[in-house]
C-alpha cells in the first residue's frame, strides 16, 4: 500500500457518513400494505440522543461546527502548519488537528470496547402493538424499530429478534416480512446467522456491501485517493441532478466542478496534489489512526462495511500497537467480518435450501464518491453492483460488457439476465432469479417505487422472481422528475456520463460560477 495513495480519508468518513445518513428518515411509505408486518430497518437513521433515555436531551446524530470553530483552529494551526512544511516538524501541526477534529465527534463516538458508556444512544421502540389496518393488512412502514445503528450488528440482532417476538404475539401471525436497508443489511445477515429465517416470510437486503462499501472500506484501510476525472464526473452528475442541494449550494458544487476540470485539463491537478501528497505523507501515520479511532473506527457497525481486502489492513493501521486496549471491540468487529460478512454466501444458500424466500434490490448509475480506489465501477455512489449483488458481472461507468462475453453468455441461454444497457449481467450475482437493480438511483434516495416493489413481493404468492411481474422486471430506471421506476430501456440516460466541453469553455464557466458565489455570499449578509 503506497502511501502516495492515500489522502485525507478521515475527511471523506465525516462526508459518507452524512451521506449515509441524509436518506435513513424515509423508509416503507404508509400508502402500500402487506398481509402479514414488515419490519424495516433503517441505516443510519434513529434519533443519538446525549441521555438515551431523554428524548428532550441534546440530539448528536449530526455533526454541527460551531460559527467561528474553523476560522478559530485555522488560526491556531498555521504557525505549526509552517514550521511542518519548512522544517519537517509536524508534530505540533498533528496534535492541533486530532483535537480539533475529534472534540466534534467526542458526544457521538464509542469508548474502546465499542459501547456507549456515555449514556448516550437511541430511544428503543417496542412491536408490542397490533396496528393492523381495517381492511385486515398491514402498512409497509408499521413496524420500524429504533435501534442504536453504532453499535455490534449482533447485539442489535438480538434486539430485533426480541422485537420480532413481540410483533408476532401482538399480531397473532405466524411470520413478519423483514427489511434491512445499508447498515441494516448488515443487522439482518446478523440476524439471519444466528435466528435463521422461521420467523420471516420473505427477507430483502436493499443495498447491501457483501463485499464491502467500497467508499468506507477504502477510507479505514486509508487506500482512498483522489481521481481528478471522477472527481469531475461525480461533481457533474450532482450539478444536473439537484441531489445534493440539500447539502451544498450550488454556487459551491459548480465553482468545486470547473475547479477540478479547469486544473485537470490544464495538467496542474497533479502539482496540486503533490503539494497535497508531501503535507499527508508526513503526517498520515501520525493524524489518521488517532483520529478515525476517535470517530467511525469506534463503531462496530461501520467496520461491517470493511471488505475482506481492506479488513486486516485496517486493524493494523487503526488499532496498531494498541490491541490489548480495543480487544473487546476488536472480538466484537472479528466475529461479524469472519464469522456473517465473509460467510454471507453460505448463510443466503443455506437458508433457501431450506426454504427461505430471500431478495436483493442493488442500486446503480451514480458515480462513486471520488476517492475511492476503483471509481470507475458501476456503483450507487458508495457500494460498487458487485459488492451489493455479491457477485454480478458488470461494465465500467460510460461503458459495456464486451460483444463477445455478451455472445458467449447467449449461447449459454443467460441473456435475459443481462440489463438493457448492457452494463451488468445478473447470472454470476448470489441471486440471479432474485435480485433486483435499479439504474439512476443514489444510496441515499427512497423513491415510491421501490415502496411498490417491495409491495408486488410481498404480497406474491410464492417466491417471487424477477421476470413474474412486467412492471417490476429485473432492471428498472428511476424517473426523478415522476419519482417512480419503470422497466429499463435501452434509451434511458447514463446520468454518469459528463458532458464533452472544452477547456476554454470550462475557464468561462468558471469565473460565471466564482462571480456567481461571491454575490451569493455577499447578497447573504
Amino acid at each position: 500500500m503506497k502511501t502516495a495513495k492515500k489522502t485525507i480519508s478521515v475527511i471523506l468518513c465525516a462526508i459518507l457518513a452524512f451521506a449515509l445518513a441524509v436518506p435513513a428518515f424515509a423508509g416503507l411509505s404508509g400508502g402500500y400494505t402487506a398481509p402479514i408486518p414488515t419490519v424495516y430497518l433503517r441505516g443510519q437513521g434513529a434519533n443519538l440522543y446525549v441521555d438515551k433515555d431523554d428524548t428532550s436531551s441534546e440530539q448528536i446524530q449530526d455533526i454541527e461546527v460551531p460559527d467561528g470553530y474553523i476560522g478559530d483552529a485555522a488560526k491556531t494551526m498555521i504557525v505549526p502548519l509552517m514550521r511542518g512544511l519548512t522544517r519537517n516538524d509536524w508534530d505540533e501541526w498533528c496534535d492541533l488537528l486530532v483535537d480539533a477534529v475529534a472534540t466534534l465527534y467526542e458526544k457521538q463516538a464509542l469508548d474502546e470496547n465499542g459501547e456507549a458508556s456515555n449514556g448516550s444512544g437511541v430511544y428503543t421502540s417496542s412491536g408490542k402493538a397490533n396496528r393492523k389496518n381495517a381492511d385486515g393488512a398491514y402498512d409497509l412502514g408499521a413496524y420500524t424499530p429504533l435501534y442504536d445503528w453504532r453499535l455490534d450488528p449482533c447485539a442489535i440482532a438480538d434486539d430485533i429478534h426480541n422485537y420480532i417476538q413481540e410483533i408476532k404475539a401482538a399480531t397473532k401471525c405466524d411470520k413478519v416480512n423483514l427489511v434491512g436497508r445499508s447498515i441494516g443489511s448488515s443487522v439482518v445477515m446478523a440476524y439471519l446467522a444466528k435466528y435463521g429465517a422461521d420467523d420471516l416470510e420473505n427477507t430483502v437486503l436493499y443495498c447491501p456491501s457483501f463485499y464491502g462499501m467500497e467508499v468506507f472500506s477504502d477510507a479505514f484501510a486509508g487506500k482512498a485517493h483522489f481521481d481528478g476525472n471522477a472527481t469531475n464526473r461525480f461533481a457533474n452528475y450532482y450539478i444536473a441532478t439537484g441531489e445534493l442541494d440539500d447539502v451544498l449550494d450550488g454556487s459551491v458544487l459548480n465553482v468545486l466542478a470547473d475547479i477540478v476540470t479547469a486544473t485537470a485539463s490544464g495538467g496542474a491537478m497533479e502539482l496540486t496534489s503533490g503539494v497535497l501528497n508531501r503535507i499527508y505523507e508526513q503526517v498520515y501515520e501520525k493524524v489518521y489512526p488517532r483520529l478515525l479511532v476517535k470517530m467511525y473506527g469506534s463503531m462496530p457497525s461501520f467496520w461491517s462495511l470493511v471488505g475482506d481486502d481492506d479488513f486486516e489492513d485496517a486493524k493494523k493501521l487503526i488499532f496498531g500497537g494498541q490491541e490489548d486496549t480495543y480487544a473487546k471491540l476488536i472480538q466484537k468487529i472479528d466475529d461479524f467480518h469472519y464469522n456473517i460478512l465473509n460467510q454471507s454466501a453460505n448463510i443466503i444458500n443455506g437458508l433457501i435450501s431450506d426454504g427461505a424466500k430471500v431478495h436483493i434490490v442493488a442500486k446503480y448509475g451514480v458515480p462513486f464518491v471520488p476517492m475511492v480506489e476503483n471509481p470507475n465501477e458501476l456503483s450507487d455512489m458508495l457500494t460498487s453492483v458487485y459488492s451489493a449483488s455479491l457477485g454480478a458481472t458488470c461494465s465500467e461507468v460510460e461503458e459495456t460488457l464486451p460483444t463477445d462475453y455478451i455472445m458467449a453468455q447467449s449461447r449459454r441461454g443467460l441473456y435475459k439476465y443481462i440489463s438493457k444497457d448492457k452494463q451488468i449481467d445478473a447470472s454470476t450475482g448470489i441471486l440471479p432469479d432474485h435480485t433486483w437493480y435499479i439504474k439512476n438511483l443514489a444510496h441515499r434516495t427512497m423513491p415510491d417505487g421501490v415502496n411498490i416493489l417491495f409491495k408486488r413481493i410481498f404480497n406474491y404468492d410464492g417466491y417471487m422472481t424477477v421476470f413474474d411481474d412486467p412492471e417490476m422486471t429485473q432492471y428498472l430506471c428511476y424517473d426523478a422528475s415522476e419519482d417512480t421506476v419503470h422497466p429499463l430501456s435501452a434509451d434511458d440516460p447514463d446520468n454518469t456520463v459528463v458532458p464533452k466541453v472544452s477547456f476554454f469553455q470550462r475557464i468561462r464557466s468558471f469565473f460565471r460560477a466564482f462571480f456567481t458565489l461571491i454575490r451569493s455570499l455577499f447578497s447573504r449578509n
